[in-house]
């Protein structure tokens, strides 16, 4: 018996000891596992085909499409601290921020209220929109806990469920105000949803008026396995997440770096170190083709993607005003 069946038949168990006491233990088990057995392979059925309905006509907007190993979100979260690194100190004392405005670039203003987030909550995020984004938003999404952590390439046992969970709560939890140019988006990251205790399976839908974050070229693509492949490496992630909104990132600043990224150490010399070490895991999963560090800044070489050469070989081709 695997580690959801047995957990999904300890849970009914439990259930009809209080419901119906005076069945005798080997009934209530038979009966136990029956449930479990049946409320499994409907999740099952969930996670090979995640599902789509009630969807308003009035709210039928899409969201862009990208490829299967890529995974994708509006500039203001890839260059915004909204997903801080966290180490696992911070992590289990997050604060709560009350209209805190978070560090950001590109003429970005991001405001946001709730318990501070971080980039393992990115990761659940990107996954959700990866889910939605064949649907109208405003539809019901369906999936299972252990299909989502199976495409977070997290094991899948009862500790991760509840981690898994907190995330989605801290998401539906915090409010945000992101400014990005003449746009201005206010609400929740997600919306509300259900949760099935027995089969784990789960029922939300992300606000439509999130869309307009997605219009006019205001959203990047990063690459899913490099992100993966980054590990617990959270300030490489955060990085590689704000570098996949650049083809030629110039030089940056050590500090606005580490502030993107969240970094809290008052050693400035840790600071920098961090942000070298973090180019030199972004240069090993072949995201860098490298990078210069200078006392004072540091530029990355981003190794470009066909897409991103294709715009530069059309940048280069465009005449030059006399």
């Amino acid at each position: 018996m695997n580690t959801d069946n047995t957990e999904a038949t300890l849970f009914l168990e439990k259930q009809l000891e209080q419901d119906a006491p005076n069945l005798d233990p080997q009934t209530r088990r038979a009966l136990a596992r029956m449930g479990a057995s049946i409320a499994l392979k409907e999740a099952q059925k969930v996670e090979q085909e995640p599902i789509a309905d009630n969807i308003p006509e009035e709210k039928a907007i899409q969201l862009e499409f990208w490829e299967a190993n890529k995974r994708a979100a509006p500039n203001a979260v890839f260059r915004s601290a909204l997903f801080p690194a966290l180490n696992a100190q911070q992590k289990e004392n997050r604060p709560f921020l009350d209209q805190e405005r978070l560090f950001s670039t590109g003429g970005l203003e991001v405001t946001f209220t709730g318990k501070q987030l971080d980039q393992s909550d990115l990761d659940v995020y990107l996954e959700l929109l990866n889910l939605a984004r064949p649907y109208e938003l405003g539809a019901t999404v369906k999936f299972s806990a252990y299909g989502l952590l199976k495409a977070l390439g997290l094991p899948t046992g009862g500790s991760n469920h509840e981690r898994l969970h907190s995330a989605l709560i801290r998401l539906r939890g915090g409010t945000i105000e992101i400014k990005d140019h003449k746009i201005k988006y206010f609400g929740g990251l997600i919306e509300g949803g259900i949760r099935n205790e027995i089969s784990q399976t789960y029922e939300l839908t992300i606000n439509p008026k999130f869309a307009d974050l997605f219009g006019f070229g205001m959203w990047a693509t990063i690459d899913r396995e490099q992100r993966r492949a980054l590990g617990r490496s959270a300030t490489a992630k955060a990085l590689h997440a704000f570098y996949s909104t650049h083809v030629e990132p110039s030089p940056h600043k050590y500090d606005t770096l580490a502030n993107l990224a969240g970094l809290t150490n008052n050693n400035k010399r840790q600071r920098k170190a961090d942000i070298i070490k973090a180019h030199e895991r972004l240069k090993s999963v072949d995201f860098l083709d490298d990078f210069e560090a200078t006392p004072e800044t540091i530029k990355a070489h981003i190794k470009p993607t066909a897409g991103q050469i294709r715009h530069l070989v059309k940048r280069e081709k465009k005449p030059s005003k006399k």
